[in-house]
């Protein structure tokens, strides 16, 4: 049994599992400057984009009541956002996004669609 939990932990630990602070956006400024900068968006999602000066990409999620009344249904997307961010190459780039949720979504897809629009923003910063 170690050696099966002992797998799981080294597999979450390794430097492209991680989600630390360092991949957040955690202050009003920063959210607020993103959110003046380009975008891409499909019926669920909006993602706002901006270069930084960070080592890596940064990440801040939208998910309002009004959007998601019930909290688990908006804590479900935020998980969804932060998994697919982690396992998406964009994290290593040197931008902060802003996932925006726009409207309800199929649970089945989201992972899809973000992975789309991962792919859209990082061609975009490529002919920035």
């Amino acid at each position: 049994m170690h050696v099966v939990l002992r797998a799981v932990q080294d597999s979450l630990s390794s430097p492209s599992a991680v989600f630390t602070a360092a991949h957040r956006l955690l202050r009003k400024d920063g959210f607020d400057r993103v959110l003046q900068a380009a975008n891409v968006a499909d019926k669920h999602f909006k993602i706002f984009f901006a270069r930084n000066t960070n080592s890596n990409a940064r990440l801040g999620i939208v998910a309002s009541k009004r959007t998601l009344p019930h909290a688990t249904d908006r804590n479900r997307v935020k998980r969804i956002v932060r998994e697919a961010f982690r396992k998406h190459g964009i994290k290593t780039r040197s931008i902060d996004l802003v996932v925006m949720v726009r409207r309800a979504y199929a649970q089945d897809k989201l992972g899809q669609d973000l992975e789309t629009l991962f792919n859209r923003v990082e061609g975009r910063c490529a002919e920035l």
